[in-house]
């Protein structure tokens, strides 16, 4: 069902392209198609963000073998990930993915309210009122921090723990299941809204959506070969090209198939077999890699985020790159089950710091290529830190 939503998604971007040049007029009347879906989308996130998060940490068990490992891998995982946003802002602030070209398509998106640096953290604060109310209102970070206080009280033993847990597991299989349905409207709503983009705009765009593949495919190869390599050779102590070699039939199997749990066996047996790490330490990180590990999605959310604000003629601050990298980071836990996560975490990424949310549908057409090789960086950090764990626990 995905590969065929992302065909989809990909046939409304393309046809969108000849839609908009020979029938302005039609393009201009079927715009409320993807505002609709907007706006069902824009008012579900906050559902999305609570359930998922919540429920994966109160969910989360760990053996008495594996107590010791248990916070290391995950100190591992969302570490990676930070450093992953982190390089990401760090090398997009430095490009110009417009290739200096005069796009003006701030006059075709309605620019939303960003969230100021101070506003976004202050919830931490112990002015509980204000807390609540942003939580209500529906920032993000509020709500994430909600999400993380709510699951770790949750692991914390009490006479109806477990129907707790379960009640939330069945609104988190709700929220799940109503997003799946909801992002089948997503090939429809990207043909509506891309195609009125361009009845307003002009085809260099289509120029630097193309320079903006490009330099991601580039900085996601980079990034997996050269920071993985780097651990894999001084930490674990392993030649980084033999270990590349070792996982490169799991890598383009996770390439293809565009799914980390779908290319979990294989990477378990690559974890076991090949790099010889014992059952009992990649039974373990493997699985919590495939929910909390999105180094890829950290990386296209950033270099996404510093694109479309540099098409809007966005001056972003940096409250404003702190606050992208938060809810990268902290979105990321529990969001692998989600279908299309990369573009559900956009609407909370872009939402934060301003972005119109409609501008997801320039991207969208495109990211079922870049997935393919977000998905193949995710499963490398697995077996990655996979590998560094085991090497730890056998010192």
């Amino acid at each position: 069902m995905q590969k065929k939503l992302s065909v989809l998604m990909l046939l409304g971007f393309v046809l969108s392209i000849p839609f908009a040049k020979f029938f302005p007029e039609l393009t201009i009347k079927s715009k409320f198609l993807g505002s609709y879906f907007i706006y069902l989308l824009k008012s579900f996130v906050p559902f999305l963000i609570f359930g998922t998060i919540t429920f994966s940490i109160a969910s989360f068990e760990s053996g008495t073998k594996l107590k010791k490992i248990v916070p290391l891998t995950l100190l591992f995982y969302i570490t990676s990930t930070f450093i992953a946003i982190i390089y990401a802002l760090s090398i997009a602030s430095n490009i110009n993915f417009a290739s200096d070209q005069d796009l003006n398509i701030g006059a075709s998106l309605v620019q939303t309210d960003s969230l100021s640096l101070k506003s976004s953290l202050s919830i931490i604060a112990i002015d509980l009122s204000n807390f609540f109310s942003l939580t209500l209102e529906g920032n993000p970070i509020a709500i994430m921090i909600l999400s993380v206080i709510l699951g770790l009280l949750l692991r914390i033993r009490f006479t109806y723990q477990k129907k707790v847990i379960d009640f939330f597991s069945y609104i988190n299989n709700l929220v799940i299941n109503i997003t799946n349905y909801l992002m089948l409207l997503a090939p429809i709503a990207i043909f509506s809204l891309f195609s009125n983009l361009l009845v307003d705009i002009d085809n260099n765009l289509l120029f630097s959506l193309l320079r903006f593949v490009v330099i991601c495919i580039f900085v996601f190869l980079f990034y997996m070969f050269f920071f993985y390599g780097l651990i894999i050779k001084y930490l674990v102590k392993f030649n980084p090209i033999k270990f590349f070699l070792l996982i490169k039939d799991t890598l383009i199997f996770a390439f293809f198939s565009s799914s980390s749990a779908a290319t979990m066996p294989l990477t378990l047996k690559t974890a076991e077999q090949k790099l010889k790490i014992k059952k009992e330490i990649s039974s373990f990180v493997v699985p919590i890699g495939a929910t909390v590990n999105m180094d890829g999605s950290a990386i296209y959310l950033g270099l996404s985020a510093v694109f479309m604000a540099q098409l809007l003629n966005l001056s972003l601050s940096i409250d404003q790159y702190v606050i992208i990298s938060l809810t990268a980071t902290i979105g990321s836990i529990g969001a692998a089950g989600v279908p299309s996560v990369a573009l559900v975490m956009m609407t909370i990424v872009f939402s934060s710091i301003g972005i119109p949310i409609e501008a997801i549908a320039i991207i969208a057409g495109v990211d079922r290529l870049l997935d393919m090789f977000r998905t193949s960086i995710n499963v490398a950090g697995d077996l990655t830190i996979s590998k560094l764990v085991d090497k730890i626990s056998r010192n």
